[in-house]
């Protein structure tokens, strides 16, 4: 799966043909299921929340897929559905919680978003909100691990999976830059003990390489879920153990 993109161009009429469906796509299940989520929410529960979540998520992608993007899943055999998961993956863009909650959706995971995605997203910022995932400011880094520590918790309690992207913002070029240790360590700290699930996700900074309108078309797109890796000891050092994990991801994306 290839990550680095080539030197930026130009939009394409191709780029644009494709991107005017797909948006539309896009904005019209955003809109379309912010009502019904909120209903399910409210009379139906948690659980129906999550699931209507996930099939929003299938909705979505198969609203990329009319820009041509093809998505190669690899490693699927390293999940068990009936464990729980700490998920670390490198950050690509609005693409990537999407992939996710396709590719892994047996284990349902809450995400450790940005607060920009918790607002003005029809649905996507409703659910984020709703389903229990943390919701961060990187401005306020002590409220930030506030956050992340309140969803360690509830995912111990409740027995969720949690994903987090450690690079904190989107690698414009496809390759994983340095990861913040603090939040993750976070994380681990009040969600474990759990298996890590290194995850590489590729083509998503190839799809958004014009920074909004339009999507480049044609994109092949890769999730690369690597074997499970143990939590660190609690007398390793937790920098050089996250950046063996970060090498794992981005030996997929140097192919």
């Amino acid at each position: 799966m290839a990550s680095r993109r080539a030197p930026a161009s130009k939009a394409t009429l191709r780029d644009w043909a494709r991107s005017i469906p797909a948006s539309a796509a896009l904005a019209s299940a955003m809109i379309s299921f912010e009502l019904p989520l909120r209903a399910i929410d409210k009379f139906m529960g948690h659980q129906p929340l999550v699931d209507a979540g996930h099939a929003l998520a299938r909705v979505l992608w198969q609203a990329f897929a009319l820009t041509g993007a093809e998505l190669e899943v690899v490693g699927l055999e390293h999940v068990d559905p009936d464990q729980r998961y700490v998920i670390v993956a490198n950050h690509q863009g609005f693409s990537d919680v999407i992939v996710i909650a396709k590719v892994l959706r047996a284990l349902q995971p809450r995400y450790v978003a940005k607060r920009e995605l918790a607002r003005g997203w029809p649905s996507i910022s409703y659910l984020i909100e709703a389903s229990g995932s943390a919701i961060i400011d990187r401005k306020q880094p002590t409220a930030a691990i506030a956050e992340i520590e309140r969803l360690g918790h509830q995912a111990k309690r409740e027995g969720w999976s949690v994903a987090i992207f450690p690079e904190g913002t989107r690698a414009k070029d496809g390759v994983p830059g340095r990861w913040k240790a603090r939040g993750t360590k976070a994380l681990l700290d009040t969600a474990g003990p759990c298996p890590v699930l290194p995850v590489s996700l590729s083509g998503g900074s190839e799809l958004f390489a014009h920074n909004g309108l339009p999507f480049k078309a044609g994109v092949r797109m890769g999730c690369h879920i690597h074997p499970p890796v143990e939590p660190p000891a609690a007398d390793e050092d937790f920098g050089v153990w996250l950046e063996g994990v970060r090498q794992v991801v981005a030996s997929a994306l140097a192919q």
